[in-house]
């Protein structure tokens, strides 16, 4: 095969001869040159179309041919690429002149296969060479391919890797060949060995520990990438700098990696021996920092390199203005004042040189520059006193002096000298600042690549900056994390590059597309919902338009469910989304259970069920807004309808199920923020969200209140697994050990219909299906939500819901899984005055009733309350307070801690995109009051429960 594509190397000269020496136009071209062209017609071509080529050549019907255009056209078409073959034909027609294009265009790929590649994956090959699929097919291409799959072997470890390339046959039907990569991928040399040398102050496990390339062992594959070895390079010289030895470098003739047999003598496998010889150099430390601003005036006696923004032309250099006052800087930076005589740690320096630039970028100083100038003094009786003694200086030399026994802190290394003997004959850095301000710098060009699916609009829609604005780096940044949460892309980079002149500068967003498209099965799990499957469909970037379908049929025991949505995030290009869905819903409602036996003690439960279900369709607008704010509004019409009631169900539902279908009306209208860095595994950030839902009333059907629903949730990186810089490796600054805050609350109030008289006994205005309940992994974990500590009126749901978690998550692995600590509170309220029927009356008549009882037989009712009749021990509360009405009512005396109930545990998060697995233990503790030991166990429940989840239902 490479024959055959050396002689098309060769062919394309020829044919270039032919063209120019053999073709009709050519050996008579002055019988068409200067007539008009009346066609143009192209022969040949298969998979670029005639309106394509059209596109890349000047002619066109109705111009006048000249032989500039034919020559300039045949080149671009030849530069195209696409052909390998073209011979430029004409014919006479009329006065006119008719041009024939005879191509023969080279192959495309139809198909690549890797065969053999096992230890690397075939996308990440895929990937890195420039054979496409789809695309026009080269030797140079091939050739390229080839190079860079030995490249990434190598890089993988795999130094006896070899490549072939079988090219198949072309399909003279669609002109396309199927490329094969043949690998063959040799042996993995692992290392044996990494050797430091030349190290005497620094110890040798401290450097080993910062690499990347391990030695192989027990615990570690020790797999050589010649990749990693350059990286450990850098990554040991850095560790030294940090130390103070700002001079280390690496010895070029010590520093090396080379395969051996592990064996001299069997020469049965070879290993690898990494060698690294170290020049330390002498020791540094801090000696303080100076800074000021470059006031350099030019020619017209007007600031060169200060703001010409606060500084016009003529300001006196008195009221010169810069952007930021030098104080600002020496408040904010990690070295203080106070550090003098520190080791003079470079990468800390590289921090704070780092900030003066980030903090003039946040104002559009882009090409503001910091020059240091390092001073350096040695700590020795002589030389401190050749600055201690300025008046034994000659006059003029004087002023200098004092200028530098004050700069350089001389004062201070004189006590340093006298308290630490160590640090005589050692050299100290003083760091001089010189900041110029320079332009403001405004974006000239937004320059995306990478994204082959994803239409440019789509990335360019979510830029909070356009052309011509000034540079706001904190926009920059926010405007990454705006495109990395569209979901489309696994990677985003933005890279600057110079402008057309000093004022400007381009802007270059590099993307990493992945799948969009999902097609998915598995399964979901909830204490109240049950288990289910269900199978998904989806695609969230649709053409690459960022349109979202989805469809979701979902199957149990207790819960039926299918939907099928459509969202516009941009309507016509603007901030504004647009989403529409339809649903169907069946769901199987518990209602408590019933003894049917007489012996209380022995009972034997049955419980009261019945179906819920529903059909309905929704229409949602958003709209974003100041960067991070969005609010939104949907209306959802529906109707529901209850059957298949059990025996034991309550007249309630009984009289709900004879009502048939039911319509319901709802509008919802809320209002976010959110500035999480990342949504899908968020590491810090704020969202807070308020929405309103109105049921019925104005609207109409049989469900008539009010919903308000206030979300919170925070998240804080406490620290990476560098642990705070103590251990040098940018790879685990991704480990982030990330807390999260939620509260999520629901206060529902019953209004009344606006439009007619409805009974409330018959048809309540909040039905059973509209009542929240608390326990479970989807909102209280290790409760359940008919559990034995709660009042009675919470097992039959209520309003209004507050909860809260607190999460601790120490990654495992940061994309897949976290170990977890957490804690939960939750408590639920009624609108007790709202109550009808018996409900009323045992509301009404509670507290006389309790009276009485606590009257007539006070230690029967004293031993019924407070302890357990089966088991004995005394309960955490009373029974009659816990059943309080009193305490069910939303107020403020009620949100108090001793009325939540409360859980905490541990437990992994296993994040896998189809199905994402909540494994937690968790325990109940109750709420003490004592300020010693606020919270502690029941007694008679101490275990640890299981919680199970399948999929994200948390609150």
């Amino acid at each position: 095969m490479k024959t055959s594509f050396k002689i098309l190397s060769i062919g394309f000269f020829l044919c270039l001869i032919y063209v120019l020496n053999s073709n009709d136009l050519f050996s008579d071209r002055s019988k068409f040159l200067n007539k008009k062209i009346t066609d143009i017609i192209f022969e040949g071509n298969k998979n670029t179309t005639s309106e394509d080529i059209l596109e890349m050549i000047e002619m066109r019907k109705g111009a006048t041919l000249t032989e500039k255009m034919l020559n300039e056209d045949l080149k671009t078409l030849f530069a195209s690429g696409n052909f390998f073959f073209i011979d430029a034909q004409a014919e006479l027609d009329g006065e006119g002149v008719k041009i024939f294009f005879i191509l023969k265009e080279r192959p495309r790929v139809k198909e690549i296969e890797f065969i053999g590649a096992d230890e690397v994956f075939p996308s990440d090959l895929r990937e890195k060479i420039p054979v496409k699929e789809n695309e026009i097919i080269n030797p140079k291409k091939v050739a390229t391919s080839k190079e860079l799959i030995l490249k990434k072997y190598r890089d993988e470890g795999f130094f006896m890797a070899y490549v072939k390339v079988d090219i198949s046959e072309i399909d003279e039907d669609t002109n396309t060949v199927i490329v094969k990569f043949i690998i063959d991928e040799g042996e993995d040399i692992p290392v044996s060995k990494i050797n430091i040398f030349g190290n005497k102050e620094i110890d040798t496990y401290e450097i080993l520990n910062v690499l990347e390339l391990k030695e192989s062992g027990f615990l570690e594959s020790g797999t050589f990438k010649e990749s990693s070895f350059e990286t450990d390079k850098n990554k040991i010289v850095g560790l030294l700098k940090s130390k103070g030895y700002i001079d280390a470098e690496l010895s070029l003739d010590g520093t090396n990696w080379e395969i051996r047999w592990e064996s001299i003598l069997k020469k049965d496998k070879r290993v690898i021996i990494v060698n690294y010889k170290i020049v330390e150099g002498e020791r540094y430390f801090f000696n303080g920092y100076g800074m000021s601003h470059d006031l350099s005036l030019g020619p017209d006696n007007n600031p060169l390199y200060l703001n010409k923004e606060n500084n016009p032309p003529g300001t006196p250099k008195e009221e010169l203005k810069p952007v930021f006052g030098t104080e600002y800087f020496l408040e904010n930076f990690e070295f203080t004042e106070g550090d003098v005589g520190e080791v003079f740690d470079e990468t800390k320096f590289f921090r704070d040189r780092g900030f003066v630039n980030e903090s003039y970028s946040t104002k559009g100083y882009l090409f503001a520059q910091v020059v240091p100038r390092r001073r350096y003094v040695e700590l020795t009786d002589s030389n401190l006193k050749s600055y201690e003694n300025c008046e034994s200086k000659s006059k003029s030399n004087i002023e200098e002096c004092k200028q530098e026994f004050k700069e350089l802190n001389i004062q201070k290394l004189r006590e340093l000298y006298d308290k630490e003997p160590s640090l005589r004959g050692k050299k100290f850095v003083h760091v001089d600042f010189s900041i110029r301000e320079n332009n403001l710098a405004y974006i000239e060009n937004v320059i995306i690549k990478g994204n082959k699916k994803t239409l440019d609009r789509v990335i360019r829609r979510e830029l909070l900056f356009k052309p011509g604005d000034l540079f706001n780096s904190t926009l920059v940044n926010r405007s990454r994390e705006r495109i990395f949460n569209l979901g489309y892309f696994k990677e985003v980079n933005f890279n600057m590059r110079p402008g057309s002149d000093e004022t400007k500068m381009n802007l270059i967003i590099e993307v990493l597309e992945q799948p969009t498209g999902t097609v998915s099965m598995g399964g979901g799990y909830g204490t109240i919902t049950g288990f289910s499957i269900f199978t998904q469909l989806g695609e969230n970037n649709l053409n690459g338009t960022g349109q979202q379908v989805n469809g979701r049929l979902e199957f149990g025991p207790i819960r039926r469910f299918f939907q099928l949505s459509w969202t516009e995030p941009w309507i016509y290009d603007k901030p504004w989304s647009l989403t529409l869905s339809m649903f169907y819903s069946s769901r199987t409602l518990n209602v408590g259970a019933a003894s049917i036996t007489e012996n209380n003690n022995q009972a034997i439960n049955e419980r009261a069920t019945y179906d819920r279900s529903g059909i309905g369709v929704s229409v949602g607008l958003g709209h974003r807004f100041l960067i991070n704010w969005t609010h939104f509004h949907r209306y959802s019409p529906s109707f529901f309808t209850s059957s298949r009631p059990s025996s034991l169900v309550s007249d309630q539902v009984l009289a709900e199920v004879n009502l048939g279908w039911q319509f319901r009306s709802q509008l919802t209208n809320g209002v976010s923020y959110d500035n999480r860095d990342n949504i899908f595994n968020t590491t810090q950030g704020f969202l807070g969200q308020f929405s309103v839902d109105n049921v019925g009333q104005y609207l109409g059907g049989q469900s008539h209140f009010d919903q308000y629903n206030p979300l919170i949730e925070y998240y804080h990186t406490w620290f990476d697994y560098t642990f705070f810089g103590l251990i040098r490796s940018n790879a685990l600054r991704r480990w982030r050990v990330v807390q999260q805050f939620r509260t999520s609350s629901v206060f529902t109030f019953e209004r009344t219909p606006k439009y007619r008289n409805q009974d409330r006994e018959k048809i309540p205005f909040i039905q059973v299906q509209d009542r929240l309940f608390l326990g479970g992994y989807e909102s209280l974990r290790g409760w359940f939500f008919d559990d034995k500590y709660y009042p009675d009126e919470w097992k039959d749901g209520s309003n209004s819901r507050v909860l809260f978690t607190s999460e601790l998550r120490f990654p495992i692995e940061p994309s897949l899984l976290w170990l977890v600590v957490f804690f939960d509170g939750g408590s639920m309220f009624e609108e007790i005055n709202r109550a009808v029927g018996e409900r009323k009356d045992f509301f009404n008549a509670y507290d006389q009733s309790v009276y009485d009882a606590r009257t007539r037989n006070p230690v029967e009712t004293y031993l019924l309350e407070n302890y357990d009749s089966l088991s004995g021990r005394r309960l955490p509360q009373s029974r009659l307070d816990v059943n309080n009405p009193g305490r069910l009512v939303l107020s403020g005396e009620n949100l108090a801690l001793d009325n939540f109930r409360y859980s905490w545990g541990f437990g992994l998060r296993v994040q896998i995109p189809v199905l994402p697995l909540r494994l937690y233990f968790a325990q109940k503790i109750r709420y003490t009051g004592v300020s010693q030991r606020p919270f502690s166990f029941y007694e008679d429940d101490k275990a640890f429960q299981f919680v199970f989840g399948i999929g994200d239902l948390r609150f």
